[in-house]
């Protein structure tokens, strides 16, 4: 019994090829609005407020792409085996896993953020945004923080050894 739950854990080879057939998709319409990029910034169009938020618009795609990677390499770690990558992305638990998407996501916020402030002509609806965005970004920060019931109990009971 043990041995065929040892190997269902290779199931999570399903949802790891999805996402990395997403992320594939991902980084490559990011790459073609980077080619669309191209012509206004090398034209000087680069001090427009709007090429400046299409500029952001592409990283907000390639940050996308990169949470889905570390999902993708956070999965394959966890469940399947070991792989070469930086210490910082190695992932140990689903805690380790879910604070590195929450640093992602606390860039991607940040920058729609910018991008709503920028391009947004009513500047009370700019204010508002600018704190729903705020408030989204403590509220990932606090989550990120929060130790995990899982990850506490195993601590104290080490502790106690």
């Amino acid at each position: 019994m043990n041995r065929i739950f040892f190997r269902i854990r290779y199931f999570i080879v399903l949802p790891i090829i999805g996402i990395t057939i997403t992320m594939a998709l991902t980084f490559a319409g990011a790459m073609a609005k980077t080619i669309q990029l191209f012509n206004p910034l090398l034209t000087g169009g680069w001090r427009n407020d709007l090429a400046i938020v299409n500029l952001l618009e592409v990283i907000d795609v390639y940050l996308i792409g990169i949470v889905q990677l570390i999902v993708v390499l956070g999965l394959f770690e966890l469940f399947i085996g070991e792989i070469e990558a930086p210490e910082w992305l190695k992932a140990r638990s689903l805690n380790d896993l879910k604070k590195s998407i929450v640093d992602v996501l606390v860039v991607f916020v940040s920058i729609k953020g910018i991008e709503r402030l920028v391009s947004e002509k009513d500047p009370m609806d700019a204010l508002v945004y600018s704190g729903a965005v705020a408030l989204t970004i403590i509220s990932l920060t606090l989550f990120r923080l929060a130790p995990t019931p899982i990850a506490t109990k195993y601590t104290e009971k080490t502790k106690a050894e």
